[in-house]
């Protein structure tokens, strides 16, 4: 075999060769490039704690391939979540790196300038054990008789039973005939009212001076149609004075110095 056959020999193979690579990689399968996807970023350093404000986030697109697959992608879903820890500017927010806010406190809500009190009840200062949370009272003070007439004031009027004892909705009418062997639950001995400020010190003093007492009223009454009474306690009567007094002479009673009229 001659040099010309040898070298037409090397070239057809190596062209053979050439031709296998070049199909190849034209029918390899082509790893198609990642799709961009919508991320939320911190638009800011978020400090650990913070409550997440729109102002602290962006939305950017990046390649699926280069963020975290439960990234957030709506801005919404982590406005009003908790950082669990700091989150750099420009980082991706995730799951992992927000909590939900705890949810609030579950019982009666006082609003804001309103109060909370409790008072002492009984089975007729209760309203004959018919007072359920969410009605409308007025709350009734008699003073001590003394040596005057009996008389009563109205010195809260439109006030609402947030607690009945410790239920803090209606408790539901039994349908039926009870039990056979059924405990009667026990009377509320305490009813806790929502009022204002003033309102509640003025029934704290009664409850430490007077006999308090509560009137169902109708919800749909106008607060106003009838208006709060200032309770008006009786001034109690000088002791008398000593056998013999001159008249004139100041005479110290007790802390009072009575003045004796000639």
């Amino acid at each position: 075999m001659n040099r010309r056959t040898i070298t037409i020999a090397v070239v057809a193979v190596l062209a053979f060769g050439v031709a296998l690579i070049v199909y190849g990689v034209l029918t390899a399968p082509r790893k198609s490039a990642a799709p961009p996807r919508n991320v939320v970023i911190a638009s800011m350093n978020i400090p650990a704690s913070a409550r997440i404000v729109p102002s602290m986030v962006n939305t950017v697109q990046k390649p699926a391939d280069q963020v975290e697959p439960d990234a957030f992608s709506d801005p919404s879903d982590a406005v009003g979540m908790i950082a669990t820890s700091d989150i750099p500017l420009g980082a991706a927010l995730t799951p992992a790196r927000l909590a939900r806010p705890s949810p609030p406190p579950q019982g009666p809500q006082v609003a804001v300038g309103m109060r909370a009190i409790t008072i002492p009840i009984d089975v007729i200062k209760g309203v004959g054990g018919l007072l359920q949370p969410g009605d409308h009272v007025d709350v009734l003070a008699s003073p001590p008789r003394g040596a005057s007439q009996p008389v009563a004031f109205a010195i809260v009027r439109d006030a609402i039973v947030l607690a009945v004892g410790t239920n803090l909705a209606p408790v539901p009418q039994a349908s039926g005939s009870p039990a056979p062997n059924a405990t009667p639950a026990p009377p509320a001995t305490t009813a806790t009212l929502l009022v204002t400020p003033p309102q509640a010190a003025t029934i704290l003093s009664a409850d430490l001076n007077s006999i308090l007492r509560l009137a169902l009223r109708s919800p749909h009454e106008p607060m106003r149609s009838l208006a709060s009474q200032i309770i008006v306690y009786p001034t109690p009567l000088p002791a008398p004075l000593p056998t013999g007094t001159p008249r004139g002479i100041p005479v110290v009673n007790g802390d009072a110095v009575i003045s004796v009229q000639p």
